[in-house]
């Protein structure tokens, strides 16, 4: 059963991750080096002069995650809820912003707001993959499950780096490139299943 709510909520979780991410790279731009220097957070900053911008593309960005697992609800009721708390993570995360430089432990002094801020966005993101990953090996449609596993080979990969890097490097080019490249998956892959599901037969929705 896929209802023309789940529908709505798919198409939704489209428009929301591509406005999402649009804010979030025109707030990236004020940046001195914005794709290859500092965190991605370091948009959200109170100096930033498009923080807001930021903030609100964020929130974009969590409202998909939610909304795809609005739309995946009837399918698979759990990967709803992992998808619905990453989005609360996701809100934190655009709430509480980190100092300027988003210092990091443990090569970093951090704040309060530092620590929580990093945390609700790596347990956002990271529900997100573990969302992705479910779909991708449970009995879902073939087009889904085949999406989600694509989007899943190269997003694993480098979630493992990234956090390799975060842990054994620090702040740097590496990490700075990497963190860029290893959330492209993740919104394509909440756009693309938006997409398809939006894309069900009228029989199938019935």
């Amino acid at each position: 059963m896929f209802s023309d709510r789940s529908r709505v909520a798919a198409g939704l979780a489209v428009v929301c991750a591509a406005a999402g991410t649009g804010a979030v790279m025109y707030a990236l731009g004020v940046l001195p080096e914005p794709w290859t220097r500092g965190y991605i957070s370091e948009g959200g900053v109170a100096t930033s002069p498009r923080d807001g911008i930021y903030r609100a593309g964020i929130v974009a960005l969590a409202a998909s995650l939610a909304l795809l697992g609005t739309a995946l609800r009837r399918l698979v009721p759990f990967v709803f809820a992992i998808l619905a708390t990453a989005g609360v993570f996701g809100t934190a995360s655009a709430a509480v912003s980190c100092t300027p430089g988003c210092p990091l432990p443990p090569y970093e002094p951090s704040t309060p707001a530092d620590l929580v801020h990093a945390g609700a966005s790596v347990l956002g993101v990271g529900l997100a993959v573990v969302a992705m990953t479910a779909v991708a090996l449970i009995s879902l449609q073939p087009v889904l499950r085949r999406t989600a596993r694509m989007f899943a080979a190269v997003t694993l990969p480098l979630a493992v780096l990234l956090v390799f890097g975060l842990l054994a490097i620090g702040r740097g080019l590496f990490t700075s490139v990497l963190e860029r490249v290893a959330l492209v998956p993740v919104v394509l892959w909440i756009a693309v299943t938006g997409l398809q599901l939006l894309r069900r037969p009228a029989a199938e929705r019935a």
